[in-house]
């Protein structure tokens, strides 16, 4: 069930970045053709650390620069998710008495890991 989550929470955040990522190129071009730009210079900058060929032919494949915008995009994406999801299910930090309970419990069974048997 947690991979069913995982892969429907991957899926649903590449989806919310395209997304964006269209709306951006549509409704504000200037803006898009900064990031671009801003992209390029990324590349451009890694370009020019005189790696070998075996290493650029891979800067030169995955590092384009719509890629990492869109990379930019999803990562953004995954953030705006992780903080609706952590407002909707209630935060899942401290003081809720069931999590503490549990944590006691947990830690009450391995008490004994660290103390020496010989008396």
């Amino acid at each position: 069930m947690r991979l069913f989550f995982s892969l429907t929470s991957f899926a649903f955040t590449m989806i919310l970045a395209l997304i964006a990522f269209t709306y951006t190129a549509i409704h504000f071009p200037t803006t898009m053709r900064d990031l671009l730009a801003g992209a390029k210079h990324v590349q451009e900058q890694l370009s020019s650390l005189g790696l070998p060929d075996s290493y650029m032919v891979w800067v030169d494949i995955f590092l384009q620069p719509n890629q990492i915008v869109l990379v930019g995009y999803s990562i953004a994406m995954r953030f705006v998710i992780a903080i609706i999801g952590s407002v909707l299910t209630g935060g899942g930090g401290g003081g809720d008495e069931t999590h503490s309970s549990s944590r006691s419990e947990k830690a009450e069974r391995y008490r004994i890991w660290g103390k020496s048997h010989r008396s």
